[in-house]
C-alpha cells in the first residue's frame, strides 16, 4: 500500500460515519463570516452573508449551535415555511416634507418599519427542539454581544434556515436517522475551512471589478454571499448634463444599498442625511426608504434640489420577493464635488465631481 494511498484512507476515515450508537453530537454554525476570516476577507474590504457551513449533516438528537458573529438573525421556519419579512407596514405615510418643506411624493404609500412583533430578540441564549412542526426564531442581534442559539433537531429531514435581514442568505441541516453516517467534526469544520477560502478566492476576484460607462455599483457581490462593501468606483468625474446609474451589483447580493447625496457629514445627527441614517436604527424616516424623487422621472441633482442639494436613490436590491428596484438614475446639471453615502452602510462613501 503506498503513502498515498494510506493518506487517502486516513483522510476518509476522519470525514465518515459517526457509528450508530454514539452519543449525541454538538456541531457549531456561524452566522456570517467566522472569526478566523474575517482579516483575510477585510483585506478585500469583503465580508460573506452566509452560513458555515452551508450544510450541516447531524444524527436526530444532535443539536447545533448557531454562533451569532455578524449582523445577521436566525430564522428556522416549520417545515415548508419561509422566511419572515424584515419589514413591515404601518399605517401609511403622511406629513413627510423634504428639507425645503414640500410634500414628499410618497405620501399616502405604505410606512414600512421593521418587522419588530416577528423579529423581537427573544431566541439568543436559549436552547430550543425542532421536530418541524414550529419554527424557531432568534429575532434581530441588537444586544451588544448576543448569545448562540442551540437547537436540538428531534426528527429526520432536511431543513432550511434563513437569515431575514439578507434575503437570500439560508443553508440547511440536514438530520440523518443514527443508523445512517455523517461526517465526522473534522469532516464539519473542514467544510467550514472549504467555505472560508471560496469566500476569500471570490473577493480577491470581486476586488477587480469596476463597471464601464456611466455606471456606479453599490458594492460589488458574488458566489457565496461574498460582497465588498465600497461605492465602486469610490470617485466618478463627468461632464455636466451627465446622467448617472446607480445600481445594485448584478452578481447575487443579498444586500440592501442607498446612494444618498446632501450636505453634511453622515455621522452627524443634526445633518439632514445624518437624520435619516440614524432613523434606521429605530423609527424609519420614510425618506430614507424611497426615493427622493418620483419615479420613473429622473431628477437633476443640483446645490439647490429639495432645498438643499438633497437626492436619495431609496432603498435598492436584486431580490426578486420586494418591490425594490436595483438601479436608479440621477443627472448632473451643475460643476462641483458632490459626495453621497449609503444610509444602510454609512462608511460606503463616494464623490461625483461634475466639470
Amino acid at each position: 500500500m503506498s503513502h498515498r494511498t494510506k493518506a487517502a484512507i486516513a483522510v476518509a476515515i476522519g470525514v465518515l460515519a459517526i457509528p450508530a450508537g454514539a452519543s449525541a453530537a454538538t456541531r457549531s454554525v456561524d452566522m456570517g463570516t467566522p472569526p478566523s476570516a474575517g482579516k483575510a476577507l477585510g483585506k478585500y474590504g469583503a465580508d460573506a452573508n452566509a452560513f458555515f457551513p452551508r450544510t450541516t449533516t447531524i444524527h436526530v438528537g444532535d443539536k447545533v449551535r448557531f454562533l451569532p458573529v455578524g449582523f445577521h438573525n436566525l430564522d428556522l421556519p416549520k417545515k415548508g415555511g419561509k422566511a419572515t419579512a424584515l419589514f413591515a407596514p404601518k399605517g401609511t405615510v403622511a406629513g413627510s416634507v423634504d428639507p425645503a418643506g414640500a410634500a414628499y411624493w410618497f405620501n399616502g404609500l405604505p410606512n414600512l418599519q421593521f418587522n419588530l412583533p416577528a423579529l423581537a430578540p427573544t431566541g439568543f441564549g436559549k436552547t430550543f427542539s425542532y421536530s418541524g412542526a414550529k419554527g424557531v426564531q432568534s429575532g434581530l442581534p441588537v444586544a451588544p454581544k448576543p448569545k448562540p442559539v442551540t437547537v436540538k433537531f428531534t426528527k429526520a429531514g432536511s431543513y432550511t434556515y434563513y437569515c431575514d435581514i439578507h434575503p437570500g442568505m439560508k443553508a440547511t441541516v440536514q438530520v440523518r436517522a443514527k443508523s445512517k453516517s455523517i461526517p465526522s467534526s473534522k469532516g464539519h469544520a473542514q467544510r467550514i475551512k472549504d467555505q472560508v477560502a471560496d469566500a476569500v478566492a471570490t473577493a480577491k476576484k470581486l476586488s477587480t471589478q469596476v463597471p464601464t460607462g456611466n455606471t456606479v455599483d453599490l458594492g460589488v457581490a458574488g458566489k457565496g454571499g461574498v460582497e465588498i462593501f465600497a461605492m465602486v468606483p469610490a470617485a466618478k468625474t463627468v461632464a455636466a448634463g451627465t446622467t448617472l446609474t446607480f445600481e445594485m451589483s448584478t452578481g447575487p447580493t443579498y444586500e440592501v444599498h442607498t446612494a444618498t447625496f446632501g450636505p453634511g457629514n453622515i455621522e452627524d445627527p443634526n445633518a439632514y442625511i445624518g437624520k435619516l441614517a440614524k432613523s434606521l436604527e429605530g423609527a424609519i424616516d420614510p425618506a430614507a426608504l424611497y426615493p427622493s424623487d418620483q419615479p420613473p422621472g429622473i431628477a437633476a441633482l443640483t446645490p439647490t434640489l429639495h432645498g438643499i442639494g438633497f437626492w436619495n436613490s431609496g432603498a435598492l436590491d436584486r431580490n426578486n420577493a420586494t418591490p425594490l428596484p436595483g438601479a436608479s438614475q440621477v443627472t448632473f446639471t451643475t460643476p462641483g464635488t458632490y459626495t453621497y453615502y449609503c444610509l444602510i452602510h454609512p462608511f460606503m462613501k463616494g464623490t461625483v465631481t461634475v466639470q
